[in-house]
C-alpha cells in the first residue's frame, strides 16, 4: 500500500474523509474514528490543550487546515501500527493512560472487569471493611489498578508487573495515584500480603501457545509476554495466578479474572480446583464469556 498524501490546498474535512477511506482499505474497521483521533492528537499538540473528536469535526466544518504530520500518522496507522502507539494515549474508563511499544494496550472488555471488582468492594464496604486492600496482578499499563484507585479511593491498591518495559509505562500511570507498584513475577508476588487482601483483579496472559492473534495490532505490537498463557490451552499462567490470588486473599476475599471467550469452562473448572466458591462466569457487553469470578471460602477444611 502506498503512503497517504495530502493534496495541495486540501482542507481538513476532505483530508479526514479520504483518510477514513484509506484506512478502510487497510482493513481498519474504526477508520473514520481513528482518522479523527489522529487529527485531534496533532491539534492538541499544536494548541497545548486536549482536543476532542467533536472539536476536530467542528474544525473540519469551519474550513480548518490539515495539521502537520497528519499524512505520516495515517500512513503508519494503515500499516496497522496501533492507534494508541501513535497518540501515546489509551482511553480506559475515565482515564487517559500513557502507552506505547512494550506494553499491552488495554481493551474495552477489561472495563467491565473493573465494574465487578468495584461491586465487590462496595459489598465489603457494606460489611464494614473501611479500607480494602486490592491487588492487580499482571498490571501491564496499570489500567485496572488506576481505575480502582481513582474510583474507590478508600482502597489500598497494589500492582505487580514483570516486564521492564511495561513496568515503565505502569509507573507513569500509577505513581501520581499513589498505587504501590511492584516489579516481579505475579505468581509469587506480594509475600508480605499473604492472607491480607480483600480483592484481586487480573487480566493475565491467556492465549494458547499455538494460536496466532488475528489482528496485526495485537500480533505484531502487543508484547508476547502479555499474550500467551504458557500452555496449549492457554491456562497455565492463569492457573498459577489464581493459586497466588487464593494465597493472597483473606477468607471471603474476591478474585475476578479475564480470559478468552473460548475458555469459560476451563476457567470455571480452574477456579473450583484452586478452591474458590460462588464461581460465576461473566459475559462482556457483546454477550461473550470474558471474565470469571469467585470467593475464597470463609472456612477451609
Amino acid at each position: 500500500m502506498t503512503d497517504f498524501q495530502i493534496q495541495p490546498g486540501e482542507e481538513l474535512d476532505s483530508a479526514l474523509r479520504r483518510a477514513g477511506a484509506f484506512l478502510i482499505s487497510a482493513g481498519i474497521e474504526s477508520a473514520m474514528v481513528d482518522a479523527q483521533l489522529l487529527a485531534a492528537h496533532l491539534v492538541s499538540a499544536e494548541l497545548g490543550e486536549s482536543v476532542s473528536r467533536g472539536r476536530v469535526q467542528a474544525l473540519a466544518l469551519s474550513g480548518a487546515q490539515v495539521p502537520p504530520g497528519f499524512a505520516e500518522l495515517v500512513s503508519q496507522r494503515a500499516q496497522r501500527v496501533p492507534l494508541q502507539h501513535l497518540t501515546g494515549v489509551a482511553y480506559f474508563r475515565h482515564l487517559e493512560l500513557n502507552v506505547g511499544p512494550g506494553v499491552f494496550t488495554p481493551r474495552p472488555e477489561t472495563e467491565l472487569l473493573v465494574d465487578h471488582a468495584l461491586n465487590a468492594l462496595e459489598r465489603f464496604k457494606a460489611q464494614g471493611v473501611g479500607k480494602p486492600v486490592v491487588v492487580d496482578l499482571c498490571t501491564g499499563s496499570g489500567a485496572i489498578a488506576a481505575a480502582l484507585a481513582t474510583e474507590f479511593p478508600a482502597a489500598t491498591v497494589h500492582a505487580v508487573e514483570l516486564s521492564a518495559e511495561a513496568y515503565a509505562w505502569a509507573h507513569l500511570n500509577l505513581e501520581p495515584l499513589g498505587v504501590d507498584l511492584r516489579r516481579g513475577d505475579a505468581t509469587v508476588a506480594c509475600e508480605d500480603l499473604l492472607g491480607e487482601v480483600d480483592a484481586v483483579a487480573t487480566n493475565p496472559p491467556y492465549i494458547p501457545t499455538g494460536a496466532v492473534p488475528k489482528d496485526p495490532e495485537v500480533r505484531e505490537h502487543d508484547p508476547q509476554m502479555a499474550l500467551y498463557g504458557g500452555s496449549e490451552d492457554g491456562m497455565d499462567i492463569p492457573y498459577k495466578i489464581a493459586l497466588r490470588a487464593f494465597e493472597l486473599l483473606k477468607p471471603g476475599g474476591y478474585l475476578v479474572m479475564e480470559h478468552a471467550e473460548t475458555q469459560r469452562e476451563l476457567a470455571a473448572a480452574m477456579f473450583a480446583v484452586v478452591g474458590f466458591e460462588k464461581v460465576e462466569s461473566i459475559n462482556d457487553l457483546a454477550g461473550k464469556p470474558r471474565h470469571t469470578s469467585g470467593y475464597k471460602p470463609h472456612l477451609i477444611s
